[in-house]
């Protein structure tokens, strides 16, 4: 039985995609959209795929938490709801906690989670789903996860999560198919739809 689901946080809750990719090409001027977009086929720390140093990691969030505003939240906030009734909520993000929980609190999202667990806790996700499993005492098929991209994916498999893939984010349907998660969806009710399913 489903006892947590788990949300990765860039293109699932919140919309920085233009955001970023506007930042990235002030970073890295030969920037391409796909590029960008490989970026995010694995781990973004350990497996970069762009000109993005250690020295860019704090000018990067700085300049994403400065240009964001409420109208980059994704209107998820009924399917927080009411999944939180019946769930443990996590965030397991590539992005710092500081900018998660700031932006979280702008649409007052914060009051779902149990835990954020961003790039300040961990670099990398594996680690941080371990984290969870220890600190709240589940298994991994006790986990759902709910991500945007491909390496997210790749990940979750390394430790036995299950994935549901949603195309409102960073990377298109027919890629996140191809990494066979357990199944992809293109709006939050269809989301509920198959949650419900997995926990009757």
């Amino acid at each position: 039985m489903i006892k947590a689901i788990i949300f990765d946080f860039d293109g699932v809750l919140v919309d920085t995609y233009d955001i970023s990719f506007d930042i990235m090409k002030t970073i890295d001027k030969g920037i391409t959209e796909q590029n960008f977009k490989d970026h995010f086929n694995g781990n973004a720390y350990k497996e970069e795929r762009i000109k993005f140093k250690q020295k860019d990691i704090p000018i990067f969030f700085k300049k994403q938490k400065e240009k964001f505003t409420s109208k980059h939240l994704f209107p998820i906030k009924k399917v927080l709801k009411k999944l939180s009734d019946n769930f443990q909520l996590f965030i397991v993000s590539s992005t710092i906690d500081e900018n998660i929980k700031y932006f979280l609190k702008i649409g007052n999202y914060d009051k779902f989670f149990q835990k954020i667990l961003g790039a300040t806790t961990h670099k990398l996700k594996v680690e941080k789903f371990k984290m969870i499993f220890s600190q709240f005492n589940l298994k991994p098929e006790e986990c759902l996860f709910i991500t945007d991209t491909v390496g997210d994916i790749i990940e979750a498999r390394k430790v036995n999560i299950k994935t549901i893939g949603v195309t409102w984010g960073y990377h298109e349907k027919e890629l996140l198919l191809k990494q066979k998660p357990f199944a992809v969806v293109d709006n939050a009710e269809e989301l509920l739809e198959i949650i419900d399913n997995l926990y009757d």
